[in-house]
Protein backbone atom coordinates (compact mmCIF):
# COMPACT_ATOMS: atom_id res chain seq x y z
CA UNK A 1 0.00 0.00 0.00
CA UNK A 2 0.99 3.48 -1.18
CA UNK A 3 1.96 5.77 2.43
CA UNK A 4 2.37 8.97 0.54
CA UNK A 5 -1.62 10.22 -0.73
CA UNK A 6 -1.96 11.80 -4.12
CA UNK A 7 -3.10 15.09 -2.08
CA UNK A 8 -0.22 16.89 -1.66
CA UNK A 9 0.98 16.63 -4.78
CA UNK A 10 -2.48 17.85 -6.44
CA UNK A 11 -2.58 20.78 -4.01
CA UNK A 12 0.93 21.96 -4.77
CA UNK A 13 -0.37 22.10 -8.69
CA UNK A 14 -3.45 23.97 -7.59
CA UNK A 15 -1.21 26.17 -5.45
CA UNK A 16 1.28 26.77 -8.36
CA UNK A 17 -1.81 27.56 -11.24
CA UNK A 18 -3.19 30.15 -8.70
CA UNK A 19 0.59 31.63 -8.68
CA UNK A 20 0.52 32.00 -11.84
CA UNK A 21 -2.75 33.69 -12.45
CA UNK A 22 -2.23 36.23 -10.03
CA UNK A 23 1.45 36.79 -11.13
CA UNK A 24 -0.18 36.90 -14.73
CA UNK A 25 -2.76 39.50 -13.75
CA UNK A 26 -0.72 41.69 -12.18
CA UNK A 27 1.52 41.94 -15.13
CA UNK A 28 -1.25 42.55 -17.10
CA UNK A 29 -2.69 45.61 -15.14
CA UNK A 30 0.65 47.46 -15.86
CA UNK A 31 0.21 47.29 -19.48
CA UNK A 32 -0.20 51.04 -20.48
CA UNK A 33 -2.47 52.25 -22.94
CA UNK A 34 -1.66 52.28 -26.52
CA UNK A 35 -2.43 56.02 -27.76
CA UNK A 36 -2.82 57.95 -30.77
CA UNK A 37 -0.92 60.33 -31.35
CA UNK A 38 1.24 58.22 -29.64
CA UNK A 39 3.01 59.57 -26.36
CA UNK A 40 6.09 56.74 -26.35
CA UNK A 41 4.31 54.96 -22.95
CA UNK A 42 2.92 51.63 -25.30
CA UNK A 43 2.64 49.96 -28.00
CA UNK A 44 1.97 52.08 -31.79
CA UNK A 45 -1.91 52.43 -32.12
CA UNK A 46 -3.11 52.58 -36.03
CA UNK A 47 -5.87 54.79 -36.28
CA UNK A 48 -7.25 52.64 -39.48
CA UNK A 49 -7.90 49.63 -37.68
CA UNK A 50 -10.70 48.06 -35.62
CA UNK A 51 -10.89 49.05 -32.84
CA UNK A 52 -9.64 53.01 -33.06
CA UNK A 53 -12.67 54.44 -35.33
CA UNK A 54 -14.89 52.33 -33.07
CA UNK A 55 -13.14 54.29 -30.18
CA UNK A 56 -13.57 57.52 -31.85
CA UNK A 57 -16.73 57.52 -33.38
CA UNK A 58 -18.24 56.32 -29.89
CA UNK A 59 -16.53 58.97 -27.91
CA UNK A 60 -17.48 61.93 -29.83
CA UNK A 61 -20.97 60.91 -29.88
CA UNK A 62 -21.40 60.10 -26.58
CA UNK A 63 -19.66 63.59 -25.70
CA UNK A 64 -22.01 65.33 -28.28
CA UNK A 65 -24.89 63.75 -26.74
CA UNK A 66 -24.16 64.20 -23.42
CA UNK A 67 -22.56 68.15 -22.91
CA UNK A 68 -24.29 69.79 -26.15
CA UNK A 69 -26.92 67.71 -28.22
CA UNK A 70 -28.08 71.30 -28.98
CA UNK A 71 -25.26 72.04 -31.33
CA UNK A 72 -24.17 71.61 -34.50
CA UNK A 73 -22.72 68.14 -34.59
CA UNK A 74 -19.32 69.05 -36.31
CA UNK A 75 -15.91 67.13 -35.48
CA UNK A 76 -12.29 67.17 -35.52
CA UNK A 77 -9.77 64.11 -35.25
CA UNK A 78 -5.99 64.57 -34.55
CA UNK A 79 -3.28 65.26 -36.96
CA UNK A 80 -2.14 62.94 -38.86
CA UNK A 81 -5.11 60.26 -39.50
CA UNK A 82 -5.65 58.89 -43.07
CA UNK A 83 -8.43 59.14 -45.33
CA UNK A 84 -9.32 55.73 -44.83
CA UNK A 85 -9.84 56.43 -40.72
CA UNK A 86 -11.92 59.27 -41.26
CA UNK A 87 -14.14 57.90 -43.41
CA UNK A 88 -14.44 54.78 -41.51
CA UNK A 89 -15.37 57.26 -38.36
CA UNK A 90 -18.06 59.57 -40.43
CA UNK A 91 -19.98 56.07 -41.78
CA UNK A 92 -19.90 55.48 -37.47
CA UNK A 93 -21.32 59.03 -36.65
CA UNK A 94 -23.67 59.39 -39.62
CA UNK A 95 -25.56 62.03 -41.67
CA UNK A 96 -26.02 64.49 -38.72
CA UNK A 97 -21.92 64.96 -38.16
CA UNK A 98 -19.80 66.41 -40.28
CA UNK A 99 -16.31 67.19 -40.22
CA UNK A 100 -14.51 70.64 -39.20
CA UNK A 101 -13.50 72.72 -42.14
CA UNK A 102 -11.76 76.32 -41.12
CA UNK A 103 -14.00 78.86 -39.70
CA UNK A 104 -16.17 76.71 -37.87
CA UNK A 105 -17.00 77.78 -33.93
CA UNK A 106 -18.17 75.36 -32.46
CA UNK A 107 -16.29 72.32 -32.83
CA UNK A 108 -15.98 68.58 -31.09
CA UNK A 109 -11.72 68.24 -31.61
CA UNK A 110 -10.70 64.63 -30.62
CA UNK A 111 -7.06 65.30 -29.27
CA UNK A 112 -5.90 61.86 -28.38
CA UNK A 113 -7.56 58.48 -27.92
CA UNK A 114 -6.19 55.64 -25.90
CA UNK A 115 -6.92 51.83 -25.82
CA UNK A 116 -6.28 48.79 -23.37
CA UNK A 117 -7.86 45.64 -23.77
CA UNK A 118 -11.36 46.40 -22.61
CA UNK A 119 -11.23 50.17 -21.60
CA UNK A 120 -10.58 52.73 -23.84
CA UNK A 121 -10.74 56.78 -23.03
CA UNK A 122 -10.41 60.11 -25.37
CA UNK A 123 -9.70 63.25 -24.83
CA UNK A 124 -11.89 65.58 -26.91
CA UNK A 125 -11.90 69.89 -26.51
CA UNK A 126 -15.49 71.04 -26.99
CA UNK A 127 -15.06 74.72 -28.89
CA UNK A 128 -17.90 76.85 -28.19
CA UNK A 129 -17.51 80.54 -29.89
CA UNK A 130 -14.03 80.86 -27.77
CA UNK A 131 -15.08 79.01 -25.01
CA UNK A 132 -13.72 75.37 -24.35
CA UNK A 133 -13.92 72.54 -22.22
CA UNK A 134 -11.61 69.84 -22.01
CA UNK A 135 -13.91 66.33 -21.90
CA UNK A 136 -12.06 62.45 -21.38
CA UNK A 137 -14.72 59.81 -22.12
CA UNK A 138 -14.29 57.01 -21.10
CA UNK A 139 -15.38 53.39 -22.60
CA UNK A 140 -15.35 49.66 -21.58
CA UNK A 141 -16.36 46.70 -22.95
CA UNK A 142 -16.83 42.99 -22.50
CA UNK A 143 -13.57 40.94 -24.91
CA UNK A 144 -14.30 41.63 -28.08
CA UNK A 145 -18.00 43.17 -27.53
CA UNK A 146 -18.32 46.53 -28.87
CA UNK A 147 -17.31 49.90 -26.48
CA UNK A 148 -19.83 51.53 -24.76
CA UNK A 149 -19.85 54.15 -22.54
CA UNK A 150 -18.70 54.21 -19.07
CA UNK A 151 -18.10 57.69 -17.79
CA UNK A 152 -17.13 61.45 -18.73
CA UNK A 153 -14.88 64.37 -16.81
CA UNK A 154 -15.38 67.62 -17.61
CA UNK A 155 -12.59 69.83 -17.13
CA UNK A 156 -12.52 73.61 -17.75
CA UNK A 157 -9.92 75.22 -19.90
CA UNK A 158 -8.88 79.06 -21.02
CA UNK A 159 -6.14 80.52 -23.38
CA UNK A 160 -6.05 77.53 -26.28
CA UNK A 161 -5.81 78.19 -29.48
CA UNK A 162 -9.14 77.19 -31.72
CA UNK A 163 -8.87 74.17 -33.62
CA UNK A 164 -7.56 73.67 -37.33
CA UNK A 165 -9.16 71.40 -39.42
CA UNK A 166 -6.94 68.32 -39.59
CA UNK A 167 -8.58 66.90 -42.65
CA UNK A 168 -6.33 68.36 -45.17
CA UNK A 169 -3.35 67.08 -43.40
CA UNK A 170 -4.39 63.88 -43.27
CA UNK A 171 -4.00 63.32 -47.17
CA UNK A 172 -0.40 64.59 -47.31
CA UNK A 173 0.42 62.37 -44.51
CA UNK A 174 4.64 61.22 -45.15
CA UNK A 175 5.15 57.84 -45.91
CA UNK A 176 1.27 56.72 -45.97
CA UNK A 177 -0.37 54.81 -49.05
CA UNK A 178 -4.47 56.33 -49.55
CA UNK A 179 -5.69 53.55 -47.37
CA UNK A 180 -3.24 54.86 -44.49
CA UNK A 181 -1.11 51.91 -44.73
CA UNK A 182 3.00 52.48 -44.50
CA UNK A 183 5.11 51.31 -46.99
CA UNK A 184 5.70 47.65 -47.50
CA UNK A 185 9.15 46.52 -46.26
Amino acid sequence: MNRFSAEPRESASLKAIVLLALAVCSFTGCAPFATFPADGQGPNVYPWMAPCPEVMATSLREAHQRVGSTTPFVYNLPANMSKMAWNDVQSRLGPTARRMTDGDTVVWNLERFGIRNTTAFSDIVFWNNGKSVLLTVSLERDNVMPFKFSHLQRFYVSGNVPPQSNYASSEKTPGLDESGVGPSE
